[in-house]
Parts: C-alpha cells; structure tokens; sequence
C-alpha cells in the first residue's frame, strides 16, 4: 500500500462513521465550495475537526446534505431549507414530485429501482431503451426522464441505492440519448447553437436533454462538452459563427460563481450573441444578468428557439 493510498483512508480509520470533505462531495454532489461557503453563511454543515484541522462530517450531516441537494435540483433555495430540521425537509421533497405523466409506465418507480439493485449495467441498458422506442425521444426526455430522474435520487437520498448506481443510471441514459441524437437526421438551420458548462461543472445532462430538444425541431445545436473557460467559447463562438450560447449549471454549483462566469462571457461576446443559462443552479437565484435570458425549464428554450426564428424571420421546416 502506498504512502498516498494510507494518508487518505487515515482519516476514516482514526474516526470511524466520518468522513472528509472530498468523500462528502462524491456522496451528496454537493461541491465543496458550497459545503464551505454554507457553514460560514448559514452554520451548517458544522463538522468536526481532526488533529490536522480538517472536516470531517457525521452520518447525519451527510443524510440531511443529501435531502437538501434533491431539493435544490426541485428548485429550492438553500437559505431557506438549510435550516429546517429533516422531518420537514422530507416532506417539502414528497410535496415537491408533482403528478407524473399518465403516459409513464404505471411501475415506473419498482421496476427502475429493482434494475438498479440488480447490479447488472445491460438491464438498466436495456430497460431505458424499451422506454425509449415506446415513447420516442420527445416524451422520453420530458415526461419519462423528469419523473425517472426524481425517483433514483430519491431512492438514493433513502438509502434503497447506492451513490455508484445513481452514476451508472446517469451514465447509461446519457449513453442513451447520445446514441438517439446520432441516428436523427442532421439539424442545420438556424439559429446555430452552442452548448457548454463552465468549468469545473461537469454535469452534462442537462445540455445534453437540450440538444436533443433542439434537434428535434432543427435547430443547428451543437455540444462542445463540457467545462469550458470563458476563452475558449468566446474563440469556438467566432470561429464556429454561433447565435447562441447556451449553458447548463446544477443546483450543486455556486450560484455566485455562475452569475461571475456568465457576466465575464456577456462582456466579452459581441451583444448579437445572445447567451441563455438555465439548470438547478438558476433557479434559485434571484440575480439578474443584463443581456443574458435565465430558462426554468426544457419547454422554455424550445419556445426561445421559436422566437428568435420569428424575430429573424427564419422559417423552420
């Protein structure tokens, strides 16, 4: 065993049931930036300290970061949640599912839940891609993924799966789309489309849910990956001759790092350029950004995309 591999799992051998605040970070999806910045602001989380003064964070600290973290990705804001004690926190999360679209699957939630205990990768493969032929990419991505999404982070918030079987679905789905996307014919009218993440997220789901939705009204949309400096869009932005750029930022990332990045892009983009944002991270902010359109949801940007074409004068087919 090497020096690296002991010096890392010191910290859970001398304190058992603890953990740093780089394993909390893997466990809720909330960034460390953010555990930091919510234990000065609003006093939680409040870990203990080892010997070198580092974090470390108990079973219930983690337990409740996971709830808090469904509930920013339900649209809520952190100042006022963090607060509130778990039992309440449980019940804003069963209030905040909403009424599943009666076109799903009537056992949606134990069929998907079964899969992903299984432990066998090709039955949640194959179970998406039943779903996906019977209901086609539109519905797929609107009504199945939003619902389907809602229940494996519950059921990883409660314990019923692990954090590894959350990635494996994300994983699998994305895969899913991605493959879907590449069979549709190709999309080249305008406007032009870019999307991209700031560096440092690398959730790429959501900008991939809305090339998809692009696409399929043809929209010129385009994926440059994520996790991109503001240098090099503004480069692939000139050269690629965009209309847009969009990008996508998770409830787990800092709201203020967001507004700072998006305002940077603004000054630097010429203003025919337009830059729309939208994701977790957005829709708990209350900050403005001039000249940047913030979007709430899916069916949002699809209807933006209209409107710059009914601006322009630019026909779909």
């Amino acid at each position: 065993m090497t020096d690296a591999i002991i010096a890392e799992s010191a910290p859970a051998t001398r304190h058992p049931g603890l953990l740093p605040i780089n394993a909390v970070e893997r466990e809720t999806g909330i960034s460390k930036e953010l555990l930091r910045m919510w234990e000065r602001r609003y006093g939680f989380p409040n870990p203990d300290r080892d010997a070198q003064g580092d974090r470390l964070y108990g079973p219930d600290q983690i337990n409740k970061l996971r709830v808090i973290r469904r509930l920013l990705d339900a649209g809520f804001r952190p100042g006022k949640i963090i607060s509130l004690e778990m039992p309440e926190l449980e019940k804003l999360v069963a209030s905040s599912h909403g009424n599943p679209s009666p076109i799903l699957p009537p056992d949606l939630e134990k069929e998907l839940i079964e899969i992903l205990q299984s432990r066998e990768p090709h039955r949640v493969r194959e179970y998406l891609n039943h779903q996906m032929v019977g209901m086609g990419l539109q519905s797929f991505i609107l009504d199945l993924m939003q619902h389907a999404n809602t229940i494996v982070g519950d059921a990883w918030m409660g314990g019923k799966i692990e954090i590894f079987e959350e990635h494996l679905y994300t994983e699998e789905l994305q895969s899913l789309i991605r493959h879907t996307i590449g069979s549709l014919r190709p999309a080249t009218q305008a406007p032009r489309v870019m999307l991209t993440t700031a560096p440092d997220e690398h959730h790429s789901l959501g900008i991939l849910m809305v090339e998809a939705l692009l696409r399929l009204d043809q929209v010129d949309a385009v994926s440059f990956g994520v996790q991109m400096p503001v240098r090099d869009i503004v480069q692939a932005v000139s050269r690629h001759k965009m209309d847009i750029v969009i990008l996508s930022f998770s409830a787990a990332f800092p709201s203020n790092r967001a507004i700072e990045f998006l305002e940077e892009l603004r000054f630097r983009l010429p203003l025919s350029v337009q830059i729309w944002a939208g994701g977790g991270c957005m829709r708990t902010t209350r900050r403005s950004i001039e000249a940047v359109q913030i979007f709430s949801d899916l069916q949002s940007v699809r209807q933006g995309a209209a409107q710059w074409r009914r601006i322009k004068g630019v026909r779909a087919a």
